[in-house]
C-alpha cells in the first residue's frame, strides 16, 4: 500500500528537485527561487497534504494533482522572484518548475 509523504520529507524532496531545475538557469537568484518554492509549500501544506492522500488513494490522478498545484500557485506568491527582477515570462517559467518539483515529489513519494 502506498503512503502519504511525511511533511519534512516532502518539502525536502521539492526542494531537492527545484535545486536542480534551476541550477544552470538562474544561479544568481537561486536563493530567491528556493525560499520562494519553500514558502509555498509550508503556506500550503493542508492542500499539499490532502492532495498527496488524495493522490495515495487514486481519487485524483498525477494530471489532477498537477493542476491543483498549479491553480494554488499564484505569481503573486512568488514575490521574492519580482523583487530579485525578474522578467515576468522567468516568474512563469520557474512558477511551472516549482509545480513540476512539488508533483514530482509526490508521485514519487507514492511510487507513481
Amino acid at each position: 500500500m502506498r503512503e502519504v509523504p511525511g511533511n519534512d520529507r516532502f518539502l525536502d524532496d521539492v526542494l531537492s528537485i527545484l535545486k536542480e531545475q534551476i541550477k544552470e538557469s538562474l544561479p544568481s537568484i537561486r536563493d530567491a527561487v528556493l525560499k520562494s518554492g519553500k514558502e509555498f509549500v509550508l503556506k500550503s501544506r493542508k492542500d499539499l497534504d490532502r492532495w498527496n492522500a488524495m493522490l495515495v488513494a487514486g481519487a485524483i490522478s498525477a494530471e489532477e494533482y498537477g493542476w491543483l498545484v498549479e491553480a494554488r500557485l499564484t505569481v503573486a506568491e512568488l514575490n521574492a522572484l519580482k523583487a530579485a527582477g525578474l522578467a515576468l515570462v522567468r516568474i512563469e517559467e520557474l512558477r511551472l518548475s516549482l509545480v513540476r518539483a512539488i508533483t514530482g515529489a509526490a508521485l514519487s513519494a507514492v511510487g507513481l
